[in-house]
């Protein structure tokens, strides 16, 4: 009885070593192994780009050079950007040649499916960059009417409607929204921020204000009418300048980022990069939605530029630095910021950070 136990004792030891060894992949070649599995992950083919670099422009064509082992042939191949499917080759190929003039500005992810004679399919991937296409229009403003406006008043975010103007004003312990009469520049209503809020960029939606402030976070959300408090909102970047489109909110956050936020979630919808032929514009600051067109400020800068909601590519570029007044040549702070239209008689205002005068301007050729 005991030699019964101690054969089929070392019987169990043999077989559990082996099943070991066999699990962990040292010493066995079976089709489970780490060994066979890596080399059953591994690409047969490979792709190699035209690299440009950062001197890619929209328009031109991207060229992927394929290469297969002797032993394998392409069936054919799919080609995709930002995940939806642009061509599909179906024959033996070493080139493939992608076109871009459809694309948006900055950065696209390429994916290339290769499908091999062999039943199997491999996928590679390519993120690029691009320049826009177009050179900026260089524009200018001519002067039509000027209006009284608060020098104390550090414009943020500003709009019209039916003969008010409604500016959010920033700094901390003095931010605030406010509803001006535009003729005389009266003070009609005001709401003053908590003074660990810096106010921002402002926009009218479906009968409600909503006002943006720089690093907090945190937007409110207000009655246009008697500017009464309704709600807050919360954003995971910092808020520069808002506007809408009249369905969605459409905000900047220093970057060269556009964000479309949903206005009764304040979830974000898409974005776009801001691009010239240069390359990304950055520090965009206030915007105003404009008969089909964005119009931004640049922080800093006394100029604004218009640019393509859907490309993002910078198409004007317009020249304010006549409308700065003198003693704020070279101000850093007290600079070129607040854009508004009058869409009922096609009017522009233009103002800056304690400017006295609000601007009603045209933009005409140089």
């Amino acid at each position: 009885m005991i030699k019964h136990f101690v054969i089929l004792f070392s019987i169990l030891v043999v077989h559990s070593c082996s099943d070991k060894k066999g699990r962990n992949g040292a010493e066995t070649n079976g089709a489970g192994s780490e060994k066979t599995k890596i080399k059953n992950n591994q690409k047969i083919t490979s792709l190699n780009f035209d690299k440009q670099k950062e001197n890619y422009v929209i328009g031109d064509v991207v060229q992927f050079d394929l290469s297969t082992p002797d032993s394998v042939s392409v069936d054919s191949v799919k080609t995709y950007s930002n995940s939806k499917l642009q061509n599909t080759i179906t024959e033996n190929v070493d080139a493939i040649d992608i076109p871009t003039s459809y694309l948006p500005v900055g950065n696209n992810m390429f994916k290339v499916e290769i499908f091999l004679n062999n039943g199997k399919k491999e996928s590679h991937y390519q993120s690029l960059k691009f320049r826009s296409d177009i050179q900026p229009k260089q524009l200018t403003v001519d002067i039509i009417n000027t209006y009284p406006h608060d020098p104390n008043a550090y414009t943020q975010g500003l709009f019209y409607d039916n003969g008010f103007l409604y500016e959010s004003t920033g700094k901390r312990g003095r931010s605030s929204l406010r509803k001006v009469e535009l003729e005389t520049g009266e003070l009609i209503n005001s709401h003053a921020l908590p003074n660990e809020y810096f106010g921002e960029g402002i926009a009218l939606i479906n009968g409600e204000i909503i006002q943006l402030t720089w690093t907090s976070k945190t937007g409110f959300v207000y009655d246009k009418e008697d500017l009464k408090l309704l709600n807050k909102v919360k954003y995971p970047t910092q808020g520069w300048g808002l506007t809408t489109d009249g369905e969605q909110l459409i905000m900047s956050d220093g970057t060269s980022t556009i964000y479309f936020l949903d206005p009764k979630y304040f979830n974000e919808i898409s974005r776009i990069k801001v691009y010239n032929h240069h390359g990304p514009v950055k520090d965009l600051n206030e915007l105003e939605y404009i008969e089909g067109k964005i119009y931004a400020n640049i922080w800093q800068e006394s100029y604004i530029i218009s640019f393509d909601p859907e490309t993002g590519k910078v198409l004007e570029k317009i020249d304010c630095s006549k409308l700065v007044p003198e003693k704020y040549k070279n101000d850093n702070d007290n600079v070129l910021n607040g854009i508004a239209y009058d869409k009922e008689n096609q009017r522009l205002f233009l103002t800056g950070k304690r400017w006295g005068k609000i601007f009603q301007v045209e933009i005409v050729e140089p």
